[in-house]
């Protein structure tokens, strides 16, 4: 198939399991790329049911090869940027801003890696109304696939702490 014949849409409650298993699939690998040696991510033990609560809850988008999720993003309004403060540094920035876009569970499955469905669906994320004059996300420093992704994107490394066990960079893309 090639990426145009990949359907992208907004995943249902109904798609919960599928997406769940795509992430944790992703994730896997994600934790293997960054040397993470333990088992902090919290998407590695995501239930179904938590997974049907973010997509109801939030902007889960998803690129579909007929009924099987290959990539997914999900991007959500938050009220409260100042609750990703860790440091002076993170807070400092951060005080700026009274809401923000945050980008979590971002997957592609091991089939489809590196064929630009992530930059895709990142695009995509991007176009949404959540996508403010701020957009947020999170990633393992050690990864530099990743990151070397997030800033072929814009994003720039705010801050980074090691709460989790592993370097994880706070990371943002400012839109104004």
């Amino acid at each position: 198939m090639t990426e145009n014949q990949y359907i992208l849409r907004t995943a249902k409650p109904s798609d919960a399991s599928a997406v769940r298993d795509l992430v944790r699939e992703a994730m896997v690998h994600y934790r293997e790329e960054s040397g993470i040696m333990n088992d902090t991510l919290e998407s590695l033990s995501e239930s179904v049911d938590s997974v049907r609560d973010r997509i109801s809850r939030n902007n889960c988008l998803c690129l579909f090869d007929g009924d099987t999720p290959v990539g997914t993003i999900t991007i959500s309004r938050i009220r409260t940027p100042m609750k990703y403060s860790f440091s002076k540094k993170s807070a400092n920035f951060l005080a700026r801003y009274t809401s923000c876009g945050y980008i979590s569970r971002f997957a592609v499955a091991d089939s489809v890696r590196k064929t630009g469905l992530g930059s895709r669906l990142m695009d995509e994320a991007l176009l949404t109304k959540e996508a403010e004059d701020i957009v947020l996300l999170h990633t393992a420093v050690s990864n530099k696939n990743m990151c070397e992704f997030y800033y072929s994107k814009g994003f720039i490394l705010v801050d980074s702490e090691n709460s989790r066990g592993y370097e994880r960079g706070l990371f943002a893309l400012i839109r104004q």
